[in-house]
C-alpha cells in the first residue's frame, strides 16, 4: 500500500409534480455509514452514482475513497481521472480512487500479516499460493472485500481515520452476492488461528450496518426492475450488508400538459411559412406520443420496483450527457437537491 496519497483534510431537472422529494435526513443518513457499496446490473448507472456519492461526500467536508471492484477505469473517468493504480490517487478535491487487482491484495496482505517480501516469494510454492488466491473464486472474492475493510481500517500518522466515506463500485449483480459473503463462507472452512480471526473481523466490517450500507441503481424498465428487487431479496436472506436505498436512472420527463401538447400540435398544422420556421415541426405529433408512451412505461416499472422494495427509492431523471464528470455532477445535484422522487 505504501503511503497515504497528500490530499488536504477535510475542507470545512425540473421537480416532478406528483412526488415530493426525498425526505430530508435521507442523504445524511446515507453518508453517516463508513461503508457504501453501489451494484446493480451492468448499464444501470451503477458507476455514475458511486462517482456521484463520492462528490457528495467531499461536498459534506469527507475524506472520500473511491474503489473499482473492477479495475476498468470508470470510476476514474466519471470522476475526470484518466485511471487508477492499486495506490489511491486523488481524482478530484477530498476523493481519491484505487482499483483493486487480486494479486496486488495478496502480495499486500503477506507483506503486512507475514512480513514476506515480495522477492522472497519467487518460488513454485509461492507460485501455488498465488493461484489459490487468485483464480479459485472464493480466495479471490475475499481479498477484494478484504482489502476494502483494510482501507476501512487504515489510520494516519496522527491515528485518524485515513477515509471518512469509502464508496465501492461493486461488480455488477451477479457476482456482488459471492464477494460480500466471501468471507462468511470461508470462515466454514478456516477453524481457527491467525486467517481465522482476520476473516471474522473482515465479515463484521461489512455486516455492520452502522459502518455499512448498500445501494441499488436500476433503470425503469422490465429486466433491470426484477434484477434489482431479486437482489434485494438475496442480499436480504444472506445477511451480509443492509441494503439503504435504491436510485432509479434514467426516469423520462412527464409529458406536457395539455395546452402544451395543443399548441405544438396547431404547429403541425400552421401555414407553410410559419413551418419553414421551425425545424422538425411535421415530426411534433409522433414526438410528442412516443415520448408519452416512454413515461407511461416507465412509471408502470417504477410503480412494481417500489410495491415491492423495502427501502426508498429515488428517481434521478433522463440526461442528456455522456458518462463523465458533467453527469456524476449533474447526478450528485439530482440526489442532493431532491429531484427524484423519493418514497
Amino acid at each position: 500500500m505504501g503511503t497515504l496519497p497528500p490530499f488536504s483534510r477535510r475542507r470545512a431537472l425540473p421537480a416532478r409534480k406528483r412526488a415530493a422529494p426525498p425526505a430530508a435526513g435521507l442523504l445524511d443518513e446515507l453518508l453517516s455509514r463508513r461503508i457504501i457499496f453501489v451494484a446493480g446490473k451492468g448499464g444501470t448507472g451503477k458507476t455514475t452514482v458511486a462517482a456521484a456519492l463520492c462528490l457528495l461526500g467531499a461536498k459534506h467536508g469527507k475524506e472520500v475513497l473511491g474503489i473499482e471492484v473492477e479495475p476498468k477505469g470508470d470510476l476514474s473517468a466519471a470522476l475526470g481521472s484518466n485511471g487508477a493504480g492499486f495506490k489511491p490517487e486523488v481524482v478530484q478535491p477530498g476523493v481519491s480512487v484505487l482499483a483493486l487487482h487480486a494479486e496486488e491484495s495478496f502480495q499486500e496482505y503477506l507483506r503486512l500479516y507475514f512480513k514476506v517480501p515480495r522477492l522472497a516469494r519467487l518460488t513454485p510454492l509461492s507460485r501455488v499460493f498465488d493461484f489459490i488466491a487468485t483464480a479459485v473464486p472464493g480466495p479471490r472474492d475475499m481479498l477484494v472485500t478484504g482489502k476494502i475493510a483494510f482501507e476501512e481500517r487504515r489510520r494516519d500518522e496522527d491515528r485518524r481515520p485515513a477515509w471518512d466515506l469509502i464508496v465501492v463500485d461493486c461488480s455488477a449483480s451477479g457476482h456482488i452476492l459471492a464477494q460480500l459473503r466471501a468471507a462468511r463462507s470461508m470462515l466454514e472452512l478456516v477453524r481457527g488461528g491467525l486467517i481465522r480471526s482476520q476473516i471474522e473481523w473482515i465479515d463484521g466490517v461489512i455486516s455492520d450496518s452502522r459502518r455499512t450500507t448498500a445501494v441499488l441503481t436500476s433503470l425503469p424498465e422490465e429486466m433491470p426492475v426484477v434484477e434489482t428487487i431479486e437482489l434485494q431479496r438475496d442480499l436480504a436472506r444472506q445477511r451480509t450488508v443492509n441494503v439503504g436505498l435504491c436510485v432509479l436512472n434514467r426516469m423520462p420527463p412527464e409529458p406536457l400538459p395539455g395546452p402544451a401538447r395543443k399548441v405544438l400540435a396547431d404547429l403541425a398544422t400552421a401555414d407553410a411559412e410559419v413551418r419553414a420556421k421551425v425545424p422538425g415541426v411535421a415530426h411534433i405529433g409522433a414526438d410528442l406520443e412516443l415520448g408519452e408512451r416512454l413515461y407511461r412505461a416507465a412509471e408502470a416499472q417504477s410503480r412494481h420496483l417500489r410495491a415491492e422494495m423495502s427501502v426508498p427509492v429515488v428517481d434521478v431523471p433522463l440526461m442528456a450527457h455522456r458518462p463523465g464528470l458533467a453527469t456524476s455532477r449533474a447526478v450528485a445535484a439530482a440526489l442532493r437537491d431532491g429531484n427524484g422522487a423519493g418514497t
